[in-house]
């Protein structure tokens, strides 16, 4: 059976596919055979440059497009991934992060009960147990689902993730309404992927099912790394010393991330620097097997 990891690489006038790039080069960092699949806008894969070709086994477009074209949230896009991976187990990670020094073999096993999987637990820099109060301001609120989106695991074979995908094609591309829908009182200032895909969990009451525990999944989401303070920046990278050192170890104050899977979510965090650091330890060959 066919696995592997998947991550929507929509570009812009700023160069984001370099996120997806260094994401894709710390899989292969743990692993140099595991596969990897980049998919980007339809038409526009001549815009990808060759020199992130050999992180990325696939590069696929979107099948119907881009959803985001005039919104310009591109995790809108996320239903469609179902009907591009090619991969029969597939793990959808947001470009925002990466793996350092996990068994890929032991994370696909631990996957391997579900048809689709979303974690109910990460951890913040410090190594503790997310705040989810504020992350899930609006599912507490609305007693909806607190699963953490940025990975997401699914079998294209399974019953249960063609309904969820299916689900999450009207719920992402009129999420507006959905908002005036279910959101009578407080309404989400804008687009969200973390609320959104707990709406679909939620609309197909299928919750206990894709629940489960990545016990080394990070989430540094800057509202949930249980800090006093009120007055707390838009971006962690602001308020935080980091560094990643020379072992590529990950030091954000005193606290060190030696492995898992950790999604920064601050794009500041992410450099030249660091990407080439990690591409320079791994020996891989341009291996790109197809396009679509």
């Amino acid at each position: 059976m066919s696995r592997g990891f998947i991550t929507l690489g929509i570009d812009t006038e700023q160069d984001r596919v370099q996120y997806s790039y260094a994401m894709a080069s710390s899989i292969k960092q743990c692993d140099s055979s595991a596969e990897t699949c980049l998919v980007v806008d339809k038409d526009k894969m001549d815009n990808i440059p060759s020199k992130y070709y050999d992180a990325f086994d696939y590069i696929v477009e979107l099948p119907f497009g881009n959803s985001a074209h005039k919104d310009g949230f591109h995790g809108m896009n996320i239903w469609q991934l179902y009907h591009c991976t090619p991969f029969e187990e597939t793990i959808y990670l947001d470009s925002d992060t990466l793996v350092k020094n996990i068994n890929l073999g032991l994370l696909w096993d631990e996957l391997d009960s579900y048809d689709i999987a979303m974690s109910n637990i990460s951890r913040t820099y410090r190594n503790d147990l997310t705040n989810k109060s504020k992350k899930f301001e609006f599912e507490y609120q609305y007693n909806l689902p607190k699963l953490y989106s940025n990975l997401i695991y699914f079998k294209s074979s399974s019953d249960l993730a063609q309904e969820w995908f299916k689900m999450a094609d009207p719920v992402f591309q009129n999420w507006r309404d959905v908002y005036q829908h279910l959101f009578k009182e407080k309404k989400p200032a804008t687009f969200s992927k973390s609320i959104l895909a707990n709406c679909v969990t939620h609309f197909l009451d299928c919750e206990q099912n894709i629940s489960c525990n990545l016990n080394n999944l990070y989430d540094l989401d800057n509202h949930s790394q249980n800090f006093w303070n009120v007055d707390i920046p838009e971006n962690w990278t602001d308020m935080l010393n980091y560094w990643f050192t020379d072992t590529q170890k990950i030091i954000i104050e005193n606290s060190v991330i030696s492995s898992g899977i950790i999604h920064y979510s601050d794009e500041n965090f992410m450099n030249e620097e660091m990407i080439s650091a990690i591409r320079s330890s791994i020996k891989i060959s341009n291996r790109r097997k197809a396009t679509a």
